[in-house]
């Protein structure tokens, strides 16, 4: 990210960082061809939050701080953590005759809604148990 000088479209460029003990951080950019300068205070969590991602400013890297190791794990991720299984559950026999009991045309909107949710349980078969979890989870109580 880059402060741009409206008037010349030049990049800004950093002139001073104040970084006091009170969890705030002052920045000062100054544009290169025309002097302006802009100023940016950010308040604890702010700076908290810039020291947690490890931003670098100006030619300068910010210390990162306590929240690094969340950014190391978010960096270094177990591979598939954030990914759906994509094997389509199985369907019993029971829960294949409550979903025919529905009205024929919204059957397949059901057998859906069903499937993704027992797809994001990581559930392997849909039984009527699981689409009663779903019914209720979907706030569809007594239906």
């Amino acid at each position: 990210m880059k402060f741009l000088c409206v008037q010349c479209d030049a990049a800004m460029e950093l002139v001073e960082k104040n970084d006091p003990q009170d969890g705030t951080l002052a920045l000062q950019f100054k544009c290169p061809s025309c002097a302006q300068r802009v100023a940016m205070l950010t308040n604890p969590g702010e700076t908290q939050f810039v020291r947690s991602l490890g931003v670098q400013i100006g030619h300068e890297h910010i210390a990162a701080g306590p929240m690094s190791i969340v950014r190391g794990g978010l960096t270094d991720a177990r591979p598939g953590a954030f990914t759906e299984s994509s094997a389509e559950p199985v369907w019993t026999e029971a829960a294949l005759r409550r979903l025919s009991s529905a009205p024929t045309f919204v059957q397949p909107i059901v057998r859906k809604l069903y499937s993704d949710f027992a797809r994001s349980k990581s559930y392997a078969e849909i039984t009527p148990a699981v689409m009663n979890e779903a019914r209720d989870a979907l706030g569809m109580t007594g239906m």
